[in-house]
């Protein structure tokens, strides 16, 4: 294998703490911001709509974030997402009212979209064998700001919920500094005139040209579908879940950081130790259904459980489970796949979760709000369980996007 050169090591490190460093101010604002705007006076519905706003910008301002990078580069737009991602943080330390607290997500959101920019600046500096490992440095950013800043903003709600807020800030500052002073651009101006790629409505229309090509497959549609419904039920839990330890348990935020915490850690251990040893015993297809069955299984009931202890026990196989299902999934998509296809198709399988992240916390905030937390919860259980169903049901074998016969990816038979 290759060794990737000091210098490449050394950008990527710089790559990893800012993304890291802004995920988790991330972290510590995503368990307080239902009991901070129920506080302002929100409806249940209300919540769900200010947590779905933050994957609607996402979802909405990604490629125009990537179409400008191509233009003016990789590092200034990393350096303004992280300032405005800081301003919004503040934003929502200041908020008094239910306006600006969704003011805030929004900012959040289209500052947050520039994700797609640091993957292109890990393209950019690495060959093709170091990619995958530089991309999973991305991933392990994510995981390590969605354990440590729950529990960190937990721990700071109990002096109000400003404070949280402001300590993200001065996280994404401290990552915008990083970028600043440490790391240098990626795209040289030469290349630039290469790759300016589409605008903004031109990528969206590409978009949609891919989801048409893609989905028009059932070999890659069957387990897009699966992991859709999967990912909505999951972005249900993260919105109710609060509302729910709030009333009827009566808990505080500082009990919601540490048990997102929680859940966090278990899927990180699943994802890093135990998914790989299962999937190459019974195949991604097998794995991803038992842990719908975990996930769904635990959301079914977790509406009508009453104590902590309880509650916690119930938190582990939604751990577990998330940890199964999404990895996977993801996988199982992957080599479904042609190998010519692979960008598109995951390209259209991540706008399809986004689009579960905007859907999921208003549909289950609405539902929480309509027939109480026992209801509620269940129909995210009934919906994580009916895509552990459509996977365990979809067909082993079918088409390729490029239109051949079964792909074989890796050199092993497709399941």
């Amino acid at each position: 294998m290759t060794k990737m050169a000091p210098d490449s090591r050394t950008v990527l490190g710089i790559i990893f703490l800012t993304v890291f460093l802004d995920l988790v101010g991330f972290g510590i604002v995503l368990p307080l911001l239902p009991f901070y705007a129920t506080d302002l006076g929100a409806t249940p519905l209300i919540v769900g709509l200010i947590i779905s706003s933050y994957s609607a910008m996402q979802f909405l301002f990604s490629p125009v974030w990537g179409s400008l990078s191509d233009r003016h580069g990789r590092r200034p737009l990393l350096i303004l997402g992280l300032f405005g991602s800081a301003a919004s943080y503040i934003v929502f330390g200041l908020a008094e009212s239910i306006g600006v607290l969704l003011f805030s997500r929004i900012i959040a959101g289209i500052m947050g979209a520039n994700i797609p920019v640091a993957q292109a600046y890990i393209a950019d500096t690495t060959t093709v064998e170091q990619r995958a490992r530089g991309m999973g440095l991305i991933g392990a950013a994510f995981g390590l700001g969605f354990i440590f800043g729950p529990a960190i903003g937990g721990f700071l709600s109990r002096w109000g919920y400003g404070v949280p807020g402001f300590v993200a800030a001065g996280l994404s500052f401290l990552a915008a500094g990083s970028a600043v002073f440490l790391l240098p651009e990626s795209l040289p101006p030469e290349r630039r005139a290469e790759t300016t790629g589409r605008g903004g409505l031109d990528a969206f229309a590409e978009r949609l040209r891919a989801a048409r090509k893609v989905l028009a497959r059932g070999r890659v549609r069957d387990p897009i579908i699966g992991f859709f419904l999967g990912t909505m039920g999951f972005a249900g839990f993260t919105t109710t879940f609060p509302l729910f330890l709030d009333d009827p348990l009566g808990l505080s935020p500082m009990y919601a950081g540490g048990m997102f915490a929680l859940v966090g850690t278990i899927s990180a251990i699943a994802q890093g130790g135990a998914i790989g040893p299962l999937v190459e015993r019974y195949g991604e297809k097998r794995v991803a259904a038992i842990g719908g069955l975990l996930l769904g299984g635990a959301l079914a009931v977790m509406g009508w459980v009453r104590t902590t202890p309880a509650t916690v026990a119930v938190l582990l196989p939604v751990g577990l489970g998330w940890g199964m299902l999404a990895p996977s999934l993801q996988s199982l998509i992957s080599r479904r796949a042609d190998a010519r296809a692979q960008g598109e198709v995951l390209g259209v399988n991540q706008s399809a979760s986004a689009v579960a992240r905007m859907i999921g916390p208003v549909a289950a905030a609405a539902g929480y709000g309509v027939f109480g937390p026992g209801l509620g919860v269940l129909a995210g259980g009934l919906l994580v369980l009916a895509a552990a169903a459509w996977v365990w049901l979809m067909a082993p074998r079918g088409t390729g996007i490029s239109g051949s016969a079964a792909t074989v990816t890796g050199g092993r038979t497709p399941r």
